[in-house]
């Protein structure tokens, strides 16, 4: 078999399977053949509607500045399957490659074909994928793992894990078929993941969820640390930088720096990681080693996150903001960095989100000069006229042109085109494989990047 070969295999596995008698059961059986490899480490694990990966690579980014070697699977991926699984291993970070793949894949297909011959069910795509990670992570010298729910917690596959500490990040109404359509039901499903005595560090923005968070916690003995207590000020805010102080009974840092997360939501997220970090060591004599000053603004200044207001050079900017508070949190942050320039949006969206809040949220919140409509490429894409005529009735300035075609690369290459020869910013949002597919188009070689009458000054 061929790594190609194995990708395809995963990606044709159901995402949801019937369950056993308990949630994860089949997932379980795979996972104690192979010696249980994700209790091989000590691990944190990180639930929360938005902001999850962002918080894992915060925390990340600070326990690799105090020199351990850390694993860290996150989902989804924005181009390639193994951006899900990579480590860091003496400073060095990297995916996991092609070749391990497809050994650790049929690492587990042995196993997950012996369960299947005798009667049991086959586990579901992320089951299989976080499978591999743990078996992948589990024969590497890593300090700690850093594991990523796919949706909600409580269901979530990676729920089997015992981690050191638990984070909730902040909720918002997103996966509701699934989760629930109301803030609290969706909290307990996030809350899920709380294990009994392991602290939970969280910071949902509604205090319902907080309820709900705490008294889950209180249940199981859990030590609660709500984020939301930690005062916090926006020093500087630049397209290039966030510079910020935070300050709370543990701990206080002046003069913290965000090089690649210019956003404002990256300021909450990199304080839910350094609760995390906080916690994660208790009162050990190492807290003071990872809390250090230096070790933290190294951690945050070398903080790096594709797909979360990341700019293409001077024109385009890629953000994942795929639901209402995440979309929320997106015009936040343009009105404050980009209040002068005109902007210009492509747009592309499930049929499963509340895409028409979103719309609204961003007529009401932004004036685009040009509004692009596109679809996904997969069986759950709104189609773009359909999604075009949504944005058309709650755009309030006339002047708005708005454009809808179901070919990504034709519409991108246009609405990229305009944005270079006018001088404007091209935002593009609304999911997180349109941000993937705009990334392959732009790093593709050959891409055209010259528009018509001008010249492209950006430089990818």
């Amino acid at each position: 078999m061929t790594y190609s070969e194995a990708v395809d295999y995963i990606f044709n596995i159901p995402k949801f399977n019937k369950r056993g008698k308990t949630y994860n059961e089949n997932l379980m059986r795979v996972m104690d053949k192979m010696g249980n490899p994700h209790m091989a480490h000590p691990s944190i694990h990180i639930a929360g509607t938005n902001g999850k990966g962002s918080t894992a690579q915060f925390i990340k980014s600070i326990l690799v500045s105090a020199g351990y070697n850390v694993g860290i699977f996150t989902s989804p991926h924005l181009v390639r399957v193994n951006e899900r699984i990579s480590v860091v291993e003496n400073g060095r970070e990297r995916l996991i490659s092609d070749d391990e793949f497809l050994d650790t894949f049929l690492d587990v297909k042995d196993v997950v074909d012996e369960e299947t011959s005798l009667g049991n069910a086959h586990i579901s795509f992320f089951e299989y994928v976080f499978a591999m990670a743990a078996v992948y992570f589990a024969d590497k010298k890593l300090d700690f793992v850093i594991y990523e729910t796919g949706l909600g917690g409580r269901l979530d596959a990676t729920n089997i894990l015992m981690p050191r500490v638990c984070v909730i990040t902040s909720i918002g109404l997103d996966h509701t078929m699934y989760l629930g359509d109301n803030i609290e039901d969706i909290a307990g499903e996030k809350a899920g993941i709380i294990k009994p005595g392991v602290p939970v560090v969280y910071g949902t923005g509604y205090s319902e969820a907080d309820k709900i968070i705490e008294a889950i916690a209180d249940e199981k003995g859990a030590n609660a640390i709500n984020v939301a207590k930690t005062k916090y000020i926006i020093n500087e805010f630049t397209d290039k930088t966030i510079d910020f102080s935070v300050s709370n009974r543990y701990y206080n840092y002046d003069n913290l720096k965000l090089r690649n997360g210019n956003a404002l939501y990256q300021v909450d997220n990199a304080i839910l990681a350094l609760h995390a970090c906080d916690v994660l060591f208790g009162d050990s004599d190492m807290k003071k080693k990872v809390m250090a000053d230096d070790v933290v603004k190294r951690g945050l200044l070398h903080f790096d996150w594709q797909g979360r207001m990341e700019c293409y050079g001077s024109h385009l900017v890629l953000d994942g903001a795929h639901n209402p508070d995440a979309i929320e949190r997106f015009t936040e942050t343009i009105k404050a960095l980009y209040g002068e320039r005109s902007i210009s949006l492509l747009f592309s969206v499930s049929s499963d989100k509340d895409y028409k809040t979103m719309a609204r949220i961003l007529c009401r919140e932004l004036t685009f000069k040009n509004l692009y409509v596109t679809t996904l490429q997969n069986e759950r894409g709104i189609k773009s006229g359909a999604m075009a005529d949504i944005f058309k009735e709650y755009i309030a300035d006339s002047n708005t042109a708005v454009y809808a075609d179901d070919n990504l690369t034709e519409l991108f290459e246009q609405a990229y085109s305009n944005a270079v020869e006018k001088n404007d910013i091209l935002f593009c949002a609304g999911s997180l494989y349109l941000v993937g597919s705009i990334k392959e188009l732009v790093d593709k070689p050959g891409f055209i990047r010259k528009p018509a009458g001008g010249r492209v000054n950006d430089k990818f």
